[in-house]
């Protein structure tokens, strides 16, 4: 493999989604469009097996698989059809992705289960169009009694009750109900019954997804992405918590920060999708426990304090307007359930989305950041845990780190030299947490780093490393090796993007904690990690990491099959997604929440021993395949 292949790029042209991106050569189709944010759904863990990872190209040479040939008929094949997780790019090529093959589409309109079992997606809110007669000497049906005949019995506020009346008269007794379960909203002019909307949102403590959706057909109009403001308060939960409580005003603040984005989201995503504002009539929020509360304005001092409680479990169900969200006068904002004080709303979520109890058990599901979200689900019981990973897989407190942007080094491969990959193949700027665990299991591999985490020095280095590796392990003016993964503009100068000692600590430090983590719930189900079934892998982070370079740095145990290990994307926003389009979903979230047990990993009192053998690196390298 030479230098030339590894850092030629490819165009991709993603169809119906009218997406264009640039990856390496090699890079397999599903690892591709996850950089953008598209997750294809692979039960079998990307092993070829399953079929359901089906993309067509379009246009470009993309040789059949082994995998292909048995899936796909000759015909097929002839006509394009590929698996995703076997086809590797070897040039420009145009996807075209059909619904089915998307990890989400099942929710949109009807999602069967693995038990069989069928549900119907009915969302909360729903319009009838009524056509009534007018009162009359021979009517005197009261206005209340006359629309409920007309559309079936319902409860409402006064304010409404107030304004009905002259509505009816000067809509001429016709128009739209609108209903959430059996409260009226609103009654408009008209028949608006096409014209019904809800807004899904996921809210990290970085990032802010949100998707518009239309809740008559359960199709996403829109999607749309921005950083959290609240980041200036603070890079975590716990400093957000201390601000939000330093002054009177400062929790309004830290909440009017995320309350103006969101807002801003909403703007972007009527726009994208020709809606009006005023035509969403929900929202679905899911966050960790702290974000959910700073949304809500409820006093989170507590939950920086031992022992971390939540002001609420179950899910609230709020007045849009109460919150200072801009949807339609009378909308609702549905606030997912927590399991506890750092196990909350997006977790909840992504347990509905996985639909974690219908699969083959035992199951695990990670979510991985600057807080590690675990949760196990064996016979019928949940465990659930919260890791402080500490921010390195999001490029914090890492000498050259940087977020998941344009110019962050996303790739790594080391085959006689360093060939990179950059988030939209410009020159690099740093490093991100996919890239960073990428070098991490070639520099293990190549033996420049040690299962105990030294980071060898120049004198120090196998005989059989190649010279051009070799020359890329040097020593820094404070006198400690560091490792030279490339060179980045500084206005006229060139500044080394380095890999240090304290950056291989930082990385231990955080695949420790979530391998701890893993280990002392497998421990409170009584199995090993070979007993897994699948592993989930959750979050848009965990969509860019190699599983075997996860595994390879002891992210993820090395008793798991890759085969196993499955991506599941942003599954708090299909957690969200679900709940807009389903009340069945919300009553299982809520199930869900409630029967999950917490466990305090400080409270163990194997953990310090479990986590300090989990921070040592896996001592031989695995086999694995190279996604």
């Amino acid at each position: 493999m030479n230098k030339d292949r590894h850092e030629k790029h490819c165009r991709i042209t993603v169809q119906p989604q009218g997406r264009v991106l640039s990856v390496l050569l090699g890079t397999t189709v599903i690892e591709a469009v996850a950089s953008i944010g598209i997750t294809i759904d692979t039960p079998c863990g990307g092993g070829g097996t399953c079929g359901k990872c089906r993309v067509q190209i379009v246009n470009g040479a993309c040789r059949a698989s082994a995998s292909d040939q048995k899936i796909f008929s000759a015909e097929e094949i002839r006509d394009g059809w590929r698996l995703a997780c076997q086809t590797h790019v070897q040039d420009d090529l145009t996807i075209h992705i059909p619904a089915g093959s998307l990890f989400a589409d099942r929710h949109q309109i009807l999602t069967n289960s693995e038990t069989g079992e069928e549900i119907e997606v009915v969302p909360a809110v729903r319009k009838l169009f009524v056509e009534m007669p007018f009162p009359s000497l021979n009517d005197e049906t009261p206005d209340l009694l006359r629309l409920e005949q007309a559309v079936g019995s319902f409860k409402m506020d006064i304010d409404l009750l107030r304004k009905l009346p002259a509505m009816l008269r000067a809509y001429g007794f016709k128009g739209t109900a609108v209903l959430s379960d059996r409260w009226l909203m609103d009654f408009e002019a008209s028949d608006t019954t096409a014209h019904t909307y809800g807004v899904a949102f996921d809210i990290g403590t970085t990032t802010l997804v949100g998707a518009l959706l239309d809740l008559n057909t359960g199709e996403e109009k829109a999607l749309t992405s921005r950083m959290n403001p609240q980041i200036r308060f603070g890079d975590d939960v716990l400093s957000r918590i201390r601000h939000s409580a330093s002054c009177p005003d400062c929790l309004k603040d830290v909440q009017g920060a995320l309350l103006q984005e969101l807002a801003t989201m909403i703007e972007t995503l009527c726009r994208d999708a020709s809606v009006q504002r005023h035509h969403i009539y929900e929202v679905a929020l899911a966050g960790n426990t702290t974000m959910q509360q700073i949304l809500c304005g409820i006093d989170s001092r507590f939950l920086g304090e031992v022992p971390f409680v939540p002001s609420h479990g179950r899910g609230l169900l709020l007045p849009a307007r109460d919150l200072g969200i801009p949807i339609a006068h009378c909308g609702m904002a549905y606030v997912f359930p927590v399991v506890g004080g750092f196990i909350g709303g997006d977790t909840t979520a992504g347990m509905l989305a996985a639909r974690i109890l219908e699969r083959e058990a035992p199951v695990l599901l990670v979510d991985i950041g600057t807080n590690g979200e675990i949760v196990l689900a064996h016979n019928g019981r949940l465990w659930s845990a919260s890791t402080a990973a500490g921010p390195a897989f999001e490029g914090a407190r890492i000498t050259c780190g940087m977020r998941a942007t344009r110019g962050a080094i996303e790739k790594v491969v080391l085959d006689g030299d360093v060939h990179l990959g950059t988030i939209g193949n410009t020159p690099p700027g740093g490093i991100c947490g996919s890239g960073l665990i990428d070098l991490m299991a070639e520099l293990l591999n190549h033996g420049i780093v040690t299962p105990e985490g030294q980071l060898l020095s120049p004198s120090e280095l196998p005989s059989s490393l190649s010279n051009a590796l070799a020359r890329r392990v040097r020593v820094s003016d404070e006198g400690t090796p560091e490792f030279l993964v490339a060179s980045r503009s500084r206005g006229q100068a060139e500044e080394p993007v380095v890999l240090t000692q304290r950056d291989v600590r930082e990385v231990q430090l955080g695949s420790g904690a979530i391998r701890a983590g893993i280990s002392i719930l497998l421990k409170q189900a009584g199995i090993e990690a070979s007993d897994l079934q699948s592993v989930l892998l959750a979050g848009g982070f965990g969509n860019f990491i190699r599983r075997n370079h996860a595994q390879r740095i002891g992210l993820l145990p090395e008793g798991i099959n890759h085969e196993r290990i499955v991506y599941i994307g942003n599954a708090s926003l299909s957690g969200a997604k679900w709940a807009l389009l389903s009340t069945e979903a919300r009553k299982r979230v809520e199930a869900l929440a409630r029967q999950t047990k917490h466990i305090d990993l400080s409270r163990d009192p194997d953990f310090l021993a479990i986590f300090a053998e989990a921070m040592l690196f896996p001592t031989h390298k695995k086999r694995n395949e190279k996604t």
